[in-house]
């Protein structure tokens, strides 16, 4: 009995011994994919890799070896964590490490491709040794979509994937002699340039001022990059630590520049969020732009602007100015009678003094008046019943201010026929660059006035000066702006009133507008001693100066603001408490409503540049208390 109990019991442990060993040789081997393909339900959000302007890069322009690479993937499900490009013979492949062990196969192609294919041309995984797996994979060139299918082990599913091997992180050593622009191969003579320079990387939010000044000594080229921002502080290339330069206003660096046409990577750290942080950018510089300036000469030509950073004039020998405005657009501005020099290819030309201007944007007219130029507007995309400036509706009642159609639907035969010499935009030309490109098909010079952007509210009235220039009136727009100056610094001057001011219209579906943080007008706010409520509000991936926020939420943060200004511009005009009820009745709870401190803007603000300081000076009148007993001020009144 014993005997046959040991036999039985054997027998069955070599079964499990058995069992365990094929079990053990079935996981040692992948199993056998399906060839079911993904669908676009069963993925996530697929994101563009290739950038606009990346032209591909083919293994012959690289030197053989090995290099780490960078690598964007269309779905954040495909994580590479390493990569390193093999080049030999002009042939390209790669070693891709995965953040981990999800993916069973890919293939050098699509999904549905994948699926068809014989399972014998399915790259298979090694690991390394983490434990992640690793795929060998071919690149058909740098800078471009490299289709890659991959399996996922636990959806059992084939998922189109797109990989971009990016050039940019390659060390320069990589590449055959010849590949790059340089300023040796430019033939760059030593001195001081303007460069384009474009910035993409990051969030998208972050600015740098274009074009930069670029000096050039020996062969090295060194840029000068100022920020938008004043948070940043050291770049890096490589290893390579880079600090700002003392004593400027914005974050600014000086950094080499090796090559020209193609990105450049490098990172920013910012300590704007609540612990420093790596950004990863990337650089172009624009060999196209290159402009020498004549070194000491042209500095000290540079006109000095006080608060404006949007706009750059520097004058020249020859007695013209080249002028910058926004990032990268470029003007070449010449008296009516002189000859186009020979480096004016790729700049627009304006002839000055400018004589008949056709102002597609309402805060234009106001400062050619307060320079004593309004003449000089001979246009209009404002009818008449719209403005708000006397002197605007009877300038058009006579006949010497036309009505030349809306900013986007312009009366081309009317400013052909009246001879208009230059068109000012607003920025909303962004939207209908159509409009833009057939003015310019026309032959009619066209600036986009970027004063909304400026940071500093003095900044938007500074814009006066170019137009002094423009128009020949440049000493009458010079002393304009430096009493406005004088008015701005005397209020500033006095100490802050530990007020808050609510700066807000009501839409027509009942929700507040508000002005964000970094908007002109919660600095002019806080210039005239004050500050505003709104301290928490929603981020909102646009440019827009304005936030919408539900009226709960408005009560929440400006019930005990000290004072309420209604913006009548948008949504009208309030003369009394009632008019302000109306639109809510939670306005009955707030401390400005019990109090009496309700204010509401002229309806000429926005259509009045200059009225920016005297703005400042009304509001700290108001916080300050010395507006008690008044109703009207110069630029606000109180709702009765």
């Amino acid at each position: 009995m014993m005997k046959a109990f040991r036999k039985v019991a054997s027998l069955f442990l070599s079964a499990v011994l058995l069992l365990a060993l094929c079990a053990q040789a079935g996981a040692e081997k992948a199993p056998a994919a399906s060839r079911e393909v993904a669908d676009a339900s069963q993925m996530t959000t697929v994101e563009d890799v290739v950038e606009e302007g990346m032209v591909p890069i083919a293994g012959e322009m690289l030197l053989d070896g090995d290099y780490a690479v960078a690598v964007d993937c269309s779905s954040s499900m495909f994580r590479i964590v390493e990569a390193v490009l093999h080049v030999s013979d002009g042939k390209l492949t790669a070693t891709i490490t995965m953040s981990g062990t999800s993916y069973l196969y890919v293939f050098p192609g699509t999904a549905a491709e994948a699926a068809a294919a014989e399972e014998s041309t399915w790259i298979g995984y090694t690991e390394d040794s983490e434990g992640r797996f690793c795929f060998n994979i071919p690149v058909d060139a740098l800078d471009a979509g490299v289709p890659c299918a991959a399996y996922s082990r636990n959806k059992e599913l084939w998922y189109d994937r797109t990989l971009l091997f990016r050039a940019d992180s390659l060390p320069t050593e990589a590449f055959r002699e010849g590949f790059f622009v340089t300023a040796e191969s430019l033939g760059l003579a030593d001195g001081d340039y303007l460069v384009d320079v474009s910035l993409s990387g990051g969030s998208g939010k972050a600015k740098l001022a274009s074009p930069a000044t670029l000096h050039v000594e020996n062969g090295s080229c060194t840029a000068t990059l100022v920020w938008g921002s004043r948070n940043y502080d050291y770049m890096r290339l490589g290893e390579t630590k880079y600090l700002p330069l003392p004593d400027r206003e914005t974050s600014t660096f000086e950094i080499p520049v090796e090559i020209f046409d193609r990105n450049m990577a490098v990172i920013a750290d910012t300590v704007a969020m609540s612990e420093p942080h790596e950004i990863e950018y990337r650089l172009l510089f624009s060999s196209a732009s290159l402009q020498l300036l004549n070194s000491e000469a042209d500095s000290a030509s540079e006109a000095e602007l006080c608060a404006a950073e949007q706009f750059r004039v520097d004058f020249r020998e020859d007695g013209s100015a080249l002028l910058t405005l926004g990032e990268k657009e470029r003007y070449l501005l010449l008296d009516r009678e002189a000859e186009i020099p020979a480096d004016a290819e790729g700049l627009t030309i304006i002839r000055t003094p400018v004589e008949r201007v056709y102002a597609a944007s309402s805060s234009v007219p106001d400062l050619f008046l307060r320079c004593g130029a309004l003449d000089r507007i001979r246009f209009t995309s404002t009818a008449e019943f719209s403005w708000r400036l006397p002197e605007l509706q009877e300038a058009l009642q006579k006949g010497s201010l036309l009505y030349a159609g809306k900013y986007n639907a312009p009366n081309y035969e009317l400013l052909l026929e009246e001879n208009c010499d230059l068109v000012i935009e607003n920025t909303m030309i962004f939207h209908k660059p159509e409009v833009r490109e057939k003015l310019e098909a026309l032959d009619l010079p066209v600036i986009i006035e970027y004063s909304s952007y400026e940071p500093e509210p003095l900044g938007r009235v500074e814009w006066i000066r170019l137009y002094g220039l423009l128009t020949g009136h440049q000493a009458e727009a010079d002393a304009f702006f430096q009493k406005q100056r004088e008015v701005l610094e005397h209020t500033a001057a006095e100490a802050p009133t530990g007020k808050t001011a609510a700066f807000f219209h009501i839409a027509s579906n009942g929700a507040a507008v508000v002005r964000r943080s970094s908007d002109y007008v919660t600095k002019m706010i806080e210039l005239a001693g004050g500050r505003s409520p709104f301290t928490e509000l929603p981020e909102e991936d646009n440019a827009l100066s304005t936030v919408t926020i539900q009226m709960e939420s408005f009560y929440a943060q400006a019930r005990d603001a000290d004072v309420l200004i209604y913006n009548s511009t948008v949504s009208g005009d309030l003369e009394r408490m009632q008019d302000l009820l109306a639109k809510s009745s939670l306005f009955e709870d707030f401390k400005a409503v019990q109090s009496g401190e309700v204010w509401c803007t002229e309806q000429s603000m926005f259509q009045q540049s200059s009225a920016t300081a005297g703005m400042i000076a009304d509001i700290h009148t108001i916080l300050s208390g010395e507006a008690d007993g008044r109703d009207q001020l110069t630029w606000l009144h109180r709702i009765r």
